[in-house]
């Protein structure tokens, strides 16, 4: 039975093997879905922990016993490295030079063992070491006591307690300060704090032998400890953790069950002694929720044109509608029962479809490697939905066009859809609700749990699916009852002629049209949506970052950034933090006539007035401030009100009141935090605080940032300077939120995409001709060319590419549009408009139009090899 089969199959290749190849790329775009999304949340996931500087901190009631228990949790297994750490707060320092003495306000000290830079990265040296007796200075606590390497500094544990000497061995700069300073509570988790402006690092053993016995220590868990960041006078013992990259494996909430079972599992192994302060949890448990965001749009994203792809394969089934009449005719005729007739089927499947799931396969791992790289660990997964799909959808094709081939004897009668007007039914629901979410506000919501769980409004999928279902069913409906509209009453030209002919075959025409406007129309929405998505992302980049390059942790850099080659402008600002009330805030200091060289901003970021009219606000008055809406409402603030802001004096180290009038109400800002923050005159900032100067530099470009910002980094990073990128920030962003962004699953369904646009027009080439074998033998016959009976498929192929076109292109918009109302809160700030992909659409014009061409050749090289004797001959 399975070699009839194969000499079936055999015997018209040209149909087996668009059939075969239809729906093994149909398959290959699930496979591919399976690798990009494991791929993408394992990526995810090593991402994220990377991003982490600290995992674990546990706080310790003194130092011997944060030494016993770093020993103790360093030995368990999946813990790559432990130390014991303490802070303290430092009352001030000196430094006496041939210029006279210099001192500083009061700051901290973190104490940490020499081989702690080589498995923490809370700082980074700029030059010398740490070593015993010695005190490395933060560069900022550095620059203000005008101490370097080799001079003696004192340091005032508390006030009134005898200094006590050490001598600078290096310069670092914390970059962690906000983890590392933190309040150490572990039952409410954690809790980054406003970093100190003035930090010391010494040896564990230095310090406890200086400061141990001056400071007394803070007990765990105590309330004392949440005070630690703003100026409690005891010492935080604690233990730091970092859990080995390697022991965390698979998506996000995966790697989180396995990280908080090694955390319950350490403090299990060590009652009593320590509970962690949890990091790595607190990331983890955001990627998953990000994660959860990435799957949700996978699925609408990708379903749709797997669904379609399948769709395919039921259509290339339907090219043997009749072959099948004849075959199973003859078979019950010679004694073949209903059960090997079942089973010839399912062996013609098994085939096909066998071979199209391992062929799929492949093309699937070759196109993710091709388009995303990485170790598809996911692979067996990926390779057995192929196979499982592609026998199913074959077999399942090929059961329901045996059916029709049945039923189509029998006498039509509308079914039952259609009496009940479902498909008007589901656009007119589909409207309502994606109204509804535009006006209420429905999306998708990350419960901020433990567990993470996306909150998916049903309203979120409603409106797609109930437009995709609704259109799909119109279509059908109406039977292409358009071509029949086209078509003349009596025909005089030879156009005539292939319209009426069109007409005749609406029906027929119109299932090539439904999956082709189908096919299409999940081209342009993935394309859209995509697009605005990636736009978003810059824009949502250029506001974290700043600009295309922001230069940061340096004074006096600004003019050589300016003379980068690459850069087109640049514009300095300070920032810097003020009180307002016992409210801790950031300020950015700008100089309001260059700032827009160096970034750029959108009207949308103020309220009340545009950005130049804000802009010209500040340039007007000097101590005019911009005040974020969060801040305007908490202190019940008017336009031209007085705000006295606590800022601090670098030069005394106190805080002292400066007067300010707000100017205006700002909701986003360059760098700036999404809460509460505000925007000052530079000048007025710098005369208030004593800065050396401003410490932050944006740039713009005209190439790669990325490029440019390696030749800026190169110039200044000697002095101490952090450069930052667009196009490194715009990788982050879409890496928190949806892996690795769009780009690497629309390349892969965009190239899927462009093959299915040419395969189905194929498809309907070779459909047609099976249908119309006959009557296209008897125009040859009767001495007809070939190229003049080609041109009636031409004509069919025309007509479906024009209206799937049309078609495409408002349901790709409007499918486009619901997407980016349901995930609005993953966009910050909200897209003005749709993005529009020129350069994917011209494509997809160029192989629909390229597979017109070739359907249109193989349809006409099909008739010139027709055997017209044997078709003649066939009932």
């Amino acid at each position: 039975m399975t070699a009839f089969v194969l000499k079936f199959l055999l015997r018209t290749p040209l149909r087996t093997a668009v059939r075969a190849s239809v729906l093994l790329v149909s398959v290959a775009l699930l496979g591919a879905m399976v690798l990009f999304i494991g791929n993408s949340l394992r990526t995810m996931t090593a991402t994220t922990v990377r991003s982490v500087p600290l995992d674990w901190q546990g706080p310790v009631g003194s130092a011997s016993a944060a030494e016993q228990v770093a020993t103790r949790v360093a030995e368990q297994q999946g813990v790559a490295a432990a130390e014991p750490v303490a802070t303290a707060p430092f009352a001030g320092a000196q430094h006496t030079s041939p210029a006279g003495t210099i001192r500083a306000g009061a700051g901290f000290v973190v104490a940490v063992p020499p081989r702690y830079q080589s498995e923490f990265h809370t700082f980074r040296m700029l030059y010398g070491s740490l070593k015993n007796d010695g005190v490395v200075l933060d560069q900022q606590l550095a620059a203000t006591l005008q101490a370097g390497v080799g001079d003696t500094v004192l340091i005032s544990p508390r006030p009134g307690a005898k200094p006590v000497p050490l001598k600078v061995t290096g310069v670092a700069i914390v970059s962690a300060g906000d983890t590392l300073f933190q309040p150490l509570i572990p039952l409410l988790g954690p809790a980054p704090a406003s970093p100190p402006s003035d930090v010391a690092i010494m040896p564990f053993g230095s310090f406890v032998k200086h400061f141990g016995s001056t400071l007394g220590a803070v007990a765990p868990s105590s309330a004392s400890a949440a005070s630690v960041a703003t100026g409690t006078s005891g010492i935080t013992y604690q233990v730091q953790a970092q859990v080995g990259p390697k022991f965390l494996t698979g998506s996000p909430q995966h790697a989180l069950a396995q990280e908080t079972h090694l955390r319950n599992k350490l403090e299990r192994s060590l009652p009593g002694q320590i509970q962690f302060v949890d990091n790595l949890e607190a990331a983890l448990t955001g990627a998953a929720g990000d994660a959860l965001y990435a799957e949700a749009l996978y699925i609408m994203l990708a379903v749709p044109g797997a669904l379609v792809g399948l769709g395919l394969a039921y259509l290339a089934a339907l090219g043997a509608v009749d072959r099948d009449r004849r075959m199973l005719r003859l078979l019950r005729a010679r004694g073949a029962s209903r059960k090997k007739l079942l089973a010839l089927a399912a062996i013609e499947s098994a085939v096909v479809g066998l071979f199209a799931g391992v062929v799929g396969a492949v093309l699937a791992v070759l196109t993710v490697k091709w388009w995303v790289g990485g170790q598809l660990t996911t692979w067996p997964w990926a390779v057995g939905v192929c196979v499982v799909v592609g026998f199913l959808g074959s077999f399942v094709g090929r059961v329901a066009a045996g059916a029709g081939a049945l039923r189509e004897e029998q006498r039509p009668q509308k079914p039952l859809w259609q009496r009940l007007y479902l498909d008007l039914v589901a656009l007119a629901v589909s409207g309502l609700v994606w109204w509804l979410t535009a006006r209420t506000g429905f999306s998708a919501v990350v419960s901020p749990d433990s567990n993470p769980t996306l909150s998916l409004s049903v309203y979120m999928f409603l409106a797609p699916a109930l437009l995709w279902i609704g259109s799909t069913l119109l279509l059908v409906r109406v039977r292409g009852r358009l071509f029949e509209l086209i078509a003349p009453k009596r025909a005089t030209k030879p156009r005539d002629f292939l319209l009426v002919s069109a007409a005749r075959r609406a029906p027929s025409i119109n299932r090539g049209l439904v999956i082709v406007a189908r096919l299409l129309a999940f081209a342009v929405n993935l394309s859209v949506f995509s697009s605005t998505w990636d736009q978003q992302s810059l824009v949502d980049a250029r506001l974290t970052v700043g600009s295309d390059i922001v230069v940061s942790g340096a004074t006096g850099v600004q003019p050589v950034v300016a003379q980068t080659s690459g850069v087109t402008g640049t514009t300095a600002l300070d920032h810097t933090y003020a009180y307002v009330g016992p409210d801790l805030q950031d300020v950015f200091a700008i100089d309001p006539g260059t700032f827009q060289r160096g970034t750029s901003l959108r009207d949308s970021y103020f309220l009340g007035g545009s950005a130049r009219a804000m802009l010209n606000r500040l340039k007007t008055r000097p101590d005019a401030i911009l005040v974020s809406k969060e801040t305007i409402t908490d202190y019940s603030l008017n336009l031209g009100d007085l705000l006295k802001l606590r800022t601090l004096d670098h030069r005394t180290g106190t805080f002292h009141v400066v007067p300010f009038h707000v100017a205006g109400i700002v909701q986003e800002f360059p760098s700036a935090p999404k809460d509460s923050f505000m925007v000052a005159n530079l000048p007025y900032i710098l005369k208030a605080t004593h800065d050396p100067g401003p410490n932050v530099v944006f740039a713009q470009t005209n190439g790669n940032p990325s490029q440019v910002a390696r030749a800026v980094a190169s110039r200044v990073t000697a002095r101490g300077a952090i450069v930052k990128n667009i196009s490194d920030q715009a990788t982050q962003t879409a890496s928190s939120i949806t892996t690795v962004g769009l780009r690497g699953i629309s390349r892969i369904e965009e190239t899927f995409a462009l093959l299915l646009a040419a395969g189905a027009l194929i498809l309907y080439s070779v459909m047609a001709f099976a249908e119309r074998r006959q009557e296209l033998a008897t125009m040859a016959a009767l001495g007809k060319k070939p190229r003049s009976i080609a041109q009636f498929i031409w004509t069919e192929i025309i007509l479906i590419v024009v209206v799937a076109a049309a078609l495409a292109s408002v349901l790709g918009w409007l499918l486009a549009e619901m997407l980016i109302a349901m995930m609005q809160h993953a966009f910050d700030p909200p897209p003005d408009h749709l993005a529009g992909p020129w350069g994917f659409l011209g494509a997809l014009a160029l192989v629909v139009v390229a597979g017109a061409v070739l359907a249109a050749l193989v349809a006409q090289r099909s008739i010139a090899r027709l055997p017209l004797g044997a078709v003649l001959r066939e009932e």
